[in-house]
């Protein structure tokens, strides 16, 4: 399907969307529903790049997804974390009481274009479970607009875009929270990407990660400036990472049958003076993780996550209001000049 005919699609469901140019010939579709993004599109990804589940290709099973308020749509979405804390109502049956909470997604978002920016914003209403029983009111505010080629001001800038196509955007992410009980909360962006491929995640200290689920297993590979992590959709895990030995970027290159591929890479505000309230569901008190991947088994439709959490809000931290930015940097083209790409983002010599 191409982006035109995924529009229809979400016309017959009743979403109201802006398309959005990031890119020369590159568009992606944000929604009011749930505030996801759709693409990037063009017409060398004409299916798009970010994962989406395939009942977009019947739009009745679609329109179930909607109507239903099931938050696994696709695309790129920003909740509000600690998930332990808001989506889990305990954690010794985490499995069994997971349910993310209909307020974050698909939430109540107003949208609004200001010439070439859109912006979502709503304000909202959680419980808090497990960490602090309680509630918190938070206003949340996301605009979403083109990101600058970070390659763009390099002497090598024309030679490293040879047979490179670039698209990106930025989220300028705004919250603001309230609590009578120390109950913490911050923006955590979840971006659902297309099996099979390998995640990159560099670290000034390799450092093996967290197991939230069943273990990533040999799915992780320990390597002389990082973490590799093997994306297949098919073996379940949630590994995350502590952000006092990361860089703040991370990135995937997606496998393929050609010599052509796709690179996205994450570049988010890493800060190991933050909390990062995130808990692992059996370790209570264990945080400080600002990156978390999620590979999915299969039976929620085969996609991985690329998870980075943002500045942590609350009583505790005498911090009430972020203003945080994060930008998705992707290119397409030969896998070995997105290889040349990576080195430089990266610092990783693929």
């Amino acid at each position: 399907m191409n982006m035109n005919e995924i529009l229809e699609v979400f016309r017959y469901c009743n979403m109201d969307c802006e398309v959005l140019t990031v890119g020369d010939g590159w568009q992606v579709i944000v929604s009011r529903h749930g505030g996801h993004v759709f693409g990037p599109f063009s017409d060398s990804c004409p299916e798009g790049i970010f994962w989406i589940p395939d009942a977009v290709k019947d739009r009745d099973r679609y329109k179930e997804l909607i109507d239903q308020k099931i938050w696994n749509i696709g695309g790129d979405r920003v909740w509000i974390a600690p998930e332990i804390q808001f989506n889990i109502t305990d954690r010794s049956h985490f499995r069994q009481t997971l349910n993310t909470p209909k307020t974050i997604d698909p939430g109540s978002y107003r949208m609004r274009r200001e010439g070439e920016a859109i912006h979502l914003e709503m304000e909202l209403d959680l419980a808090s479970y497990n960490t602090v029983e309680g509630s918190l009111h938070a206003d949340f505010h996301r605009m979403i607009h083109r990101a600058p080629n970070p390659l763009r001001k390099l002497p090598a800038y024309h030679e490293l875009m040879e047979g490179l196509s670039y698209c990106g955007l930025e989220e300028v992410i705004d919250l603001r929270v309230s609590s009578e009980q120390d109950v913490l909360a911050e923006s955590w962006d979840l971006l659902q990407i297309r099996p099979k491929g390998t995640l990159f995640i560099p670290m000034y200290q390799p450092l093996r990660g967290t197991d939230h689920y069943e273990p990533a297993g040999d799915h992780e590979t320990v390597a002389e400036n990082g973490i590799c992590l093997r994306i297949t959709g098919d073996s379940r895990y949630k590994i995350a990472y502590r952000s006092a030995v990361l860089t703040g970027r991370f990135g995937y290159l997606a496998d393929s049958d050609t010599d052509s591929s796709v690179l996205i890479i994450i570049c988010y505000p890493n800060n190991p003076s933050a909390m990062y309230s995130e808990e692992p569901p059996l370790s209570e008190g264990d945080t400080g993780y600002s990156i978390h991947v999620y590979n999915d088994d299969g039976n929620s439709g085969g996609f991985a996550e690329m998870e980075c959490n943002l500045l942590t809000l609350g009583n505790p931290t005498g911090i009430h209001h972020a203003t945080d930015r994060l930008t998705k940097w992707i290119f397409t083209g030969k896998t070995e000049k997105l290889k040349e790409a990576a080195g430089v983002l990266l610092g990783w010599k693929l």
